[in-house]
Parts: C-alpha cells; sequence; structure tokens
C-alpha cells in the first residue's frame, strides 16, 4: 500500500503540477486549485474562482483549430514509432495539449481506450475528430501500420494547415487596406466635412456640385449612419442564409467559382484540398467509395461535391475515375488524363498528390499575381477617396479666392 501525501506548490497550470508530481515519483490522485494562499479574502478567492471557472468554460466550447490536430497526430505518430503503449501516449498528450477542448477529448478517448475500446472507435464518439481522421486511424489499424498512417495524417493536415494559410494570407491585405479606406472616409465625411460646411454656408454663394455631393452624403452619414450600417448588415445576413439552405447553397456554390478573381483562386484551394484528402485516404487504405464521399464532404462546395458523387457512383458500377472526371466540367482535362494514368500504373494515391501539389502551385503564383497588382490598385482607390474629398472642399475656397480677385 502507497502512502497518501497531501501539499501546495505554486505552478503555473495543473498541467505543470501533474508533471512535477509524476518527476518525483508520486501518482496524483487528484488535483485542486487555492487562489491566494491562506491569506486570501473570501470575496477575492470567490471571484477569482469564478474567473477562472469562466475561463475554463470558454476554452472546453472553443473550437480545435487544425494546427492543434496536426500537432497532437505527430506527437503521437512519434510516440507510438518509439515504441511507447497509446494509453501512455494518450496520457501524456493529455497533459501537454494547450488547447482544453482537445486535451478534453484526448482524455476522454484514453478512458475508452483503456476499456477495451480501439482508437478509432474512441475518436469516432468524439466530435472534435472528424470522420476523415477516424477512418485514416481505422485503416491503419487494419492495416498494422497505425505509426505510419498517423505519419501519413500529421503531413496532411499539417499540408491542409498550410493551405489555409495561404488562403487567409490572399485575403488578409486586402481586407485590411478596405477598412481603413473605409475608417478614413467616414473621418473624413463625418468630422472633417461638416466643419468646412459651416464655414461656406456662412461665407454664401453658391458651392460647386461635387462640394453639395460630398456635404449631403456627410450630412447622411452623420445623421442617418444607422442606415448604412443596415443595409451592410443586411446584405451580409441575406448572403448568410443563401449560403445555408440546401435549396439556395448551389447557386450561391456556383457563383462563388464564377467571381472574376476570387472564383478562380477558391477553385484551386478546393482543388488542392480535395485532392490532397482523397490522396491521403486512398494512401492510407480506405475504400475508394468511402474515400470519394468523405472528399465529397470536405470539398465545402456543392458543385465539386457533386462531381465527386458522380464519379462514386460510376466506380461504384465499374466505370475508372479518370473516366468519369472527364465528364465533370469542374476538372480541368489534365486532372483527369493524370488520374487515368495512376489508375493504370497502380500509383493513383502519387498521381492524387501531384495534382494537388499542382493546384497549389498554381495557387501560390495566382496569390502573388494578385496581391501585387492589388497594391497599387488599393492605393489609388484610397487615394481617390482622399482626392475627391480634398478637392470638393478646395473647389469653393478657390472660387471665393478667384471673386476676391
Amino acid at each position: 500500500m502507497g502512502e497518501v501525501v497531501e501539499g501546495t506548490r505554486q505552478a503555473s497550470d495543473e498541467a505543470s503540477l501533474v508533471a512535477w508530481l509524476r518527476a518525483q515519483g508520486l501518482f496524483p490522485i487528484s488535483v485542486s486549485k487555492t487562489v491566494g494562499g491562506e491569506t486570501a479574502s473570501a470575496g477575492e478567492g470567490s471571484l477569482s474562482k469564478t474567473l477562472l471557472a469562466w475561463k475554463s468554460r470558454l476554452e472546453l466550447i472553443s473550437t480545435v483549430a487544425t494546427k492543434d490536430k496536426a500537432i497532437f497526430v505527430r506527437q503521437l505518430a512519434t510516440m507510438v514509432g518509439s515504441g511507447m503503449t497509446l494509453s501512455s501516449s494518450l496520457d501524456i498528450l493529455k497533459d501537454q495539449t494547450s488547447n482544453r477542448r482537445l486535451a478534453a477529448s484526448i482524455g476522454q478517448v484514453k478512458k475508452l481506450l483503456d476499456g477495451g475500446w480501439s482508437l478509432s472507435a474512441a475518436m469516432k464518439t468524439r466530435k472534435e475528430f472528424p470522420p476523415l481522421m477516424v477512418a485514416m486511424v481505422q485503416a491503419g489499424e487494419e492495416g498494422g501500420l497505425l505509426d505510419t498512417t498517423l505519419s501519413r495524417l500529421a503531413l496532411f493536415l499539417e499540408k491542409q494547415e498550410a493551405l489555409r494559410r495561404k488562403i487567409t494570407s490572399a485575403v488578409t491585405y486586402p481586407s485590411v487596406v478596405l477598412f481603413f479606406a473605409v475608417l478614413v472616409l467616414y473621418i473624413l465625411v463625418t468630422f472633417i466635412v461638416p466643419k468646412f460646411e459651416a464655414v461656406f454656408y456662412q461665407m454664401g454663394g453658391e458651392l460647386p456640385g461635387l462640394t453639395r455631393v460630398v456635404f449631403a452624403l456627410s450630412s447622411f452619414m452623420k445623421q442617418r449612419w444607422y442606415v448604412f450600417a443596415g443595409v451592410v448588415f443586411l446584405l451580409f445576413f441575406f448572403l448568410f442564409l443563401l449560403n445555408r439552405f440546401p435549396k439556395t447553397r448551389p447557386y450561391v456554390d456556383r457563383m462563388k467559382l464564377r467571381l472574376p478573381i476570387t472564383g478562380d483562386i477558391l477553385q484551386k484551394a478546393i482543388m488542392a484540398r480535395s485532392m490532397r484528402t482523397l490522396a491521403s485516404l486512398v494512401q492510407a487504405g480506405v475504400p475508394i467509395l468511402s474515400g470519394l464521399t468523405m472528399t465529397a464532404e470536405v470539398a465545402d462546395n456543392t458543385r465539386v461535391a457533386s462531381a465527386f458523387l458522380n464519379i462514386r457512383e460510376a466506380a461504384r458500377k465499374g466505370a475508372p475515375l479518370g473516366e468519369t472526371a472527364k465528364k465533370e466540367k469542374i476538372f480541368p482535362l489534365m486532372v483527369a488524363h493524370m488520374i487515368t494514368v495512376g489508375e493504370q500504373t497502380g500509383h493513383l494515391e502519387e498521381m492524387l498528390n501531384n495534382i494537388a501539389d499542382w493546384f497549389e502551385m498554381e495557387l501560390d503564383e495566382k496569390v502573388s499575381k494578385l496581391t501585387s497588382v492589388l497594391e497599387p490598385v488599393l492605393i489609388l482607390f484610397v487615394g481617390g477617396i482622399v482626392a475627391i474629398v480634398a478637392l470638393s472642399i478646395f473647389l469653393p475656397i478657390i472660387g471665393a479666392i478667384q471673386t476676391m480677385l
């Protein structure tokens, strides 16, 4: 029988305290927090405990980013590959994972694993692990290559995170510039222009047409700004609803792919993500029909998802993937040809990875070109707005000076 030891120790969080206890050869039964030591007042302790409780709740309902999942799977693959048991690996990862929601899920998976469940079956009970991850883990378990499959899954998640960062970088710069352009315009129209308006009306005389338009816009924005904000909100809310309803979403998804500039970027991003997903599933040993279904689910576009489901139905009847892909206009002819070559040579997963690499390379070039073109265009746009406002103010001044002369 071991001796029960109680005590207190200062630590940054529970995970670091548990790690220290285990380093001392102790097995923690329970760990609780104390706030401010014995000298803390009851009111301060109660308030701090309440804040900590709310913080813990918010962390538990927060989302689990792809980056966190990739780190977890990569560490798990390393530990399993080094010979550690799954239970021990999950126990360690549960304590050192920074995302509280993911850590709680890992803890639940470990409990089920200790109860005799397989890793894939335990992961299936948690929403934090999507069906794609569960399917790849299950294929690795059935094939006896769990560590290899986990490494492939980690690589897949890392590439998905890299693709997400590329898309984010493509929209961040123009979004920030447009935000500051609108902010500058609002400040000029609502604070600067009204001061000149009062002076010009005291001077008398007829104002130029551009000045009258700017003054009218200034008065509207200052007195009825909520109308403009309401219109913008209703527009975004309407687009949100169209994107949510099953009957209208296909039309919205088609419109997204046909947009002049962003449509091509969106299509390349969807294709890269979809092909990488299908390649990872095939490489892990997931049946092709199940892989096509999961790929359609992660496409996040009904047009592309419909194409993959059509390929699935044709494959179920014995038709080659490449031949069906040629009939789907959403896929470039080169993609269908490479899929056909992959099927004929028995290296489908390699060809799918090559297709994903090609789309990612095209996406990089598209984003680079778009950024280089948008930079001067946005500068001219912001400068044009400021120039119009400045011209509307200087025109009456120039007119008054000419009248005096």
